[in-house]
């Protein structure tokens, strides 16, 4: 109960014009904080980065990277990502020295800062074997890849910083001699190279300081832009339409008929131009420009941040080595065709939970450890039950995508629950011939 002379404090008059006086100077001094905050000037001095992908990744592998970066004041336009053909890899130095020149002359820099993960970090260090490529890179950093040597450049001279995990059970690290070494530990393969961490130990190795925070900072205005390319090949996919729905988080299903926005892909394959809503779940229907090529539904998670680095890749050539691989996902109207993709980390048993409508996709099979699986595609071999088998031709594969036997029906449309490690995305069971194939991604 508030005391008699409580009451008499509060109805002093100056005692209450006093109090709305301070009421009011902390709103206004709130708000000019948040304008503040709004309106600091992101750094445009500091060295451009590029960043190179692993073996059957593109450049998105570093979207939760970018974000960490343009959170602590770095401008967009000082960050790119280099895509390059894992499965054919001749002449990718020569590709990665035209991108880095390109990315010199936008900038105006006279050097990078060059970041590579597994396979990108093999061809990071191989391409600064030479003098003149050296000249151009200011530091280096190797993240999840083998021992070396020495540190980068014909006689080691590049500052090097070597980041590993003891619990890569896909390239086994080690410290390089003369590098920064960080060994990290609880971090799987794909892991390492999106992880809060080795973005602290990156931002300080480039900036000589520690970044003021390892979250990704929300903002309300939300601009996405990314790339179509083809899965594996990372081939550009031009003149691609991109719909994009918003979506009701409980059903997955479009909130409206027709498409928030409507956005072309250009000769690269780079799509930009979307203003997304905070909290809000997103329907990617990518649809090429040929007659046969199959159409792509991507579900995304609710974005916080601007991300220019949200890939939708389509269907590789048949003939391909990728396009050998996806030939068994079926076109099917009886059932659903789903690929979930985990884009920060792969899903390990005993550690991670992954399931669609209470099926276990983390087990001891699906999520081996040293499989480091982070790609799950989901289709019925054809007589209309789920047996729970690997797919074939995926178990050729030594890690990252595996295939799975289960049936989703799609003759009636209902709901499909997806849930990974406390998160939980609904998205609708389209049929897989006329409507296209589903990718879940959680990011």
């Amino acid at each position: 109960m508030i005391k008699q002379t409580q009451l008499k404090q509060f109805s002093n008059p100056y005692t209450i014009i006093f109090t709305l006086f301070i009421a009011a100077f902390v709103i206004i001094s709130a708000c000019k904080q948040d304008d503040e905050m709004e309106t600091v000037p992101c750094d445009s001095t500091v060295l451009p980065i590029v960043m190179a992908h692993g073996f059957l990744a593109s450049g998105d592998t570093y979207a939760t990277q970018f974000q960490r970066f343009t959170s602590n004041n770095y401008c967009a336009d000082r960050l790119f990502a280099f895509d390059w053909n894992t499965l054919e890899q001749e002449g990718a130095e020569n590709l990665l020295d035209a991108f880095i020149d390109d990315v010199l002359a936008q900038t105006g820099a006279t050097q990078v800062n060059l970041v590579g993960h597994s396979a990108g970090s093999g061809l990071g260090y191989s391409y600064l074997s030479e003098a003149d490529r050296a000249a151009k890179v200011a530091h280096y950093v190797e993240v999840g890849s083998g021992a070396n040597a020495q540190p980068a450049g014909p006689n080691g001279e590049i500052p090097t910083l070597n980041i590993w995990s003891e619990d890569d059970l896909i390239v086994p690290g080690g410290d390089i001699p003369g590098a920064i070494n960080l060994k990290l530990s609880g971090l799987d393969h794909y892991e390492v190279a999106t992880s809060a961490s080795t973005f602290e130990a990156m931002y300080e190795f480039f900036n000589d300081k520690v970044p003021s925070s390892t979250s990704i900072a929300p903002q309300q205005e939300i601009l996405i832009e990314g790339r179509a390319v083809t899965l594996g090949e990372n081939t550009p996919i031009s003149g691609a339409t991109i719909n994009i729905y918003a979506l009701d988080a409980a059903t997955g299903t479009r909130r409206n008929a027709e498409a928030d926005a409507t956005l072309s892909t250009d000769a690269q394959g780079y799509w930009s131009g979307f203003a997304a809503e905070p909290d809000t779940y997103y329907e990617f229907h990518l649809l090429g420009s040929g007659a046969s090529d199959r159409a792509i539904h991507y579900y995304r998670e609710p974005f916080t941040r601007s991300n220019s680095l949200v890939y939708l890749r389509g269907f590789p050539p048949v003939g391909s080595l990728a396009g050998i691989l996806l030939s068994s996902v079926p076109q099917d109207d009886n059932q659903s065709a789903l690929a979930v993709f985990t884009a920060n980390q792969a899903v390990l048993f005993g550690r991670d939970d992954l399931s669609v409508d209470g099926f276990d996709l983390a087990t001891s099979e699906y999520a081996a450890p040293e499989k480091t699986n982070i790609a799950f595609f989901l289709y019925d071999d054809g007589n209309s039950q789920t047996d729970g088998n690997i797919h074939g031709i995926f178990g050729l594969l030594p890690a990252f995508l595996i295939g799975v036997d289960y049936f989703i029906p799609a003759t009636e449309a209902a709901s499909i629950e997806l849930k990974f490690n406390g998160k939980t995305m609904h998205i609708p069971n389209l049929k897989s011939e006329t409507d296209g194939t589903m990718v879940a991604v959680f990011d």
